[in-house]
């Protein structure tokens, strides 16, 4: 009885969980949008403003839990994993990449980092999930959101990867 109650318990924690998730995803959304609507005309600027936004509001999160952050994505990406700085220095990463999208600077630059810094971060997120050990939490949204390492990470690493690879290739 007792176990059963936790399961529940712990599903509708869950569930929570991916609601504010969906909540952030929708609002990055409508700001993409919106900024699309007054600033750009075309798909290309939406997955600009999308991916810009994306990636402050990523990087927010993970500076708010930084200390978190750095040691959790140190246990599934295969760069912290070798190189401990570099999960130190992701969520500036990031940062960085957020503001050269909605600013529009250096594109090709800009992209190709993207394309490497996603794919590399998917790598780890697969192998860690049908690889590994489970149980492991993305440390993609810090302390705010706690959901499992899943196929939603791996999807957004997959999403922003092949949203670069399309900028790149329509330039």
């Amino acid at each position: 009885m007792m176990e059963h109650q936790h399961q529940m318990a712990s599903a509708r924690s869950d569930a929570k969980e991916y609601a504010k998730f969906v909540l952030v995803i929708i609002g990055i959304f409508l700001v993409s949008w919106y900024l699309q609507g007054r600033l750009g005309d075309s798909v290309e600027s939406w997955m600009r403003y999308f991916m810009g936004t994306f990636f402050v509001v990523f990087a927010t999160f993970k500076f708010i839990g930084y200390r978190m952050f750095v040691e959790m994505f140190a246990g599934y990406d295969i760069v912290a994993k070798r190189f401990k700085p570099y999960s130190y220095l992701y969520p500036f990463i990031e940062l960085g990449l957020g503001v050269m999208y909605l600013a529009n600077l250096i594109p090709n630059t800009r992209d190709r980092l993207t394309l490497a810094v996603m794919t590399v971060g998917a790598i780890g997120v697969f192998q860690e999930i049908y690889h590994r050990r489970s149980g492991v939490y993305c440390a993609c949204l810090g302390n705010i959101i706690k959901l499992p390492l899943s196929t939603v990470s791996l999807v957004e690493d997959v999403s922003m990867a092949a949203m670069a690879a399309i900028m790149l290739a329509i330039r």
